[in-house]
C-alpha cells in the first residue's frame, strides 16, 4: 500500500481550492484617490477615488475603508458592473446642494479631512499626502493626481467631480453670498417707509456696499401662519419678489395683504450670488439659521438652493 500519492492529490486540490478565492481578495486593490476638494472651512468636501491600470472588475469594495487622519468611512457594500476607467463620488451633505454638483455615491461626514495637512487613504492600496498650503481652499480648484502615475505626483486642477454612473460636472464653493447686513458691525439695517397710507406700497432702504458677492437682492415675504411655532423651525414664505436688484432704495408696489386673517405680514430682504445660490437669512433668537422650505434652507422661489457661508453683517 502506498498512501503518499493519494496525500500528494489531496493536498494539490486544498492548493487550488485556496487559490481559487484571490481574486475576491484583489479586486479592489486597483481604486486610487485621485481628486481632494475642499472650501475654506471644509463643510463643503469630496473625495473622487479611480480605477487604474484598465482594470474591469475592481468591485469588491464592501467593508473597505476610506481614512483621512480624523475621520474614516466604511464602504457599505460590493459594486456590480466593469469598472473600466469608473469613478467612486464621496462627499459632504453641503456639496450634494450646490448647482451642478453630480449626486455623491456615498455621504461623507462634514470637516472629514483636514484644510491644511492630511493624509486620506484607501484601505492599503493607496494614499495621497498633502502638506500645508497644497490644498486650494478657493472653493474652484482641487488637488489631484493621475492614478496611473505611480509617483504619485499631486498637481491642482479646476475642480471636476464625477460619480460612478459617470456625471460629470463642476462647482463653485468661494463662500456663498452674503446675508443683507443688520446693523452691527458698522453696517446699515434696513429700513422701510409706506408711501401710501394703506401700506400696500412701501419703500425698502438696505445695506448695498458693505457685503461682496451679492449679484442680485429678493423680498420674501409671508404671514403670520408661516411662522415657526417653535425655535428653530421652518418658515412658510406666502410668496417673493425675485430679483429686484442691487440698486437702493426699491419701491415695493403691491405689497399684499394676509389672508389668514391676522393682519401681519413680515418680509425679509436675502441675496444670490453669480450662481444662483441664496444667502443667509439671519439667525434666530437661539441662534439657529432662520429657515425655508427649500434645499438647504432656502426659499424654494427665488432660489432653490441655500449657503450660510457668508453671514455679512451678523456677529
Amino acid at each position: 500500500m502506498k498512501p503518499g500519492p493519494r496525500m500528494s492529490r489531496a493536498l494539490a486540490c486544498a492548493v487550488i481550492l485556496l487559490c481559487s478565492s484571490a481574486p475576491a481578495l484583489s479586486g479592489v486593490h486597483l481604486w486610487r484617490v485621485e481628486e481632494v476638494f475642499s472650501n475654506a472651512d471644509g463643510t463643503i468636501q469630496f473625495i473622487e477615488m479611480a480605477t487604474c491600470c484598465g482594470s474591469t472588475s475592481e468591485v469588491f469594495t464592501g467593508g473597505q475603508v476610506l481614512r483621512s487622519n480624523a475621520n474614516s468611512f466604511t464602504f457599505p457594500a460590493n459594486l456590480s458592473g466593469s469598472t473600466l476607467n469608473k469613478h467612486i463620488l464621496l462627499a459632504t451633505a453641503a456639496f450634494a446642494a450646490l448647482p451642478g454638483a453630480p449626486t455623491p455615491d456615498q455621504i461623507i461626514v462634514d470637516h472629514f479631512f483636514s484644510t491644511d495637512t492630511d493624509t486620506i487613504s484607501f484601505s492599503v492600496y493607496d494614499t495621497l499626502i498633502f502638506a500645508s498650503g497644497a490644498l486650494p481652499t478657493d472653493g474652484v480648484t482641487s488637488l489631484n493626481k493621475d492614478p496611473n502615475d505611480a509617483t504619485d505626483t499631486t498637481f491642482t486642477a479646476p475642480n471636476s467631480p464625477t460619480n460612478f454612473a459617470d456625471q460629470t460636472g463642476s462647482v463653485n464653493a468661494a463662500g456663498g453670498p452674503p446675508a443683507v447686513p443688520d446693523g452691527t458691525g458698522g453696517t446699515t439695517p434696513m429700513t422701510v417707509a409706506a408711501l401710501t397710507r394703506d401700506g400696500s406700497s412701501l419703500r425698502v432702504s438696505f445695506d448695498v456696499a458693505s457685503c461682496t458677492n451679492a449679484a442680485d437682492h429678493h423680498i420674501l415675504f409671508g404671514q403670520r401662519s408661516g411662522l415657526p411655532t417653535a425655535v428653530g423651525g421652518t418658515f412658510a414664505p406666502l410668496g417673493s419678489v425675485c430679483r429686484i436688484g442691487n440698486a437702493v432704495p426699491y419701491d415695493w408696489a403691491g405689497v399684499p395683504e394676509p389672508t389668514d386673517g391676522s393682519s401681519l405680514i413680515w418680509f425679509l430682504v436675502v441675496t444670490t450670488d453669480s450662481t444662483g445660490v441664496e444667502g443667509s437669512w439671519g439667525v434666530d433668537s437661539a441662534g439657529n439659521e432662520c429657515r425655508g422650505p427649500g434645499n438647504g434652507g432656502a426659499s424654494g422661489t427665488c432660489a432653490v438652493v441655500k449657503s450660510v457661508a457668508n453671514k455679512c453683517g451678523l456677529v
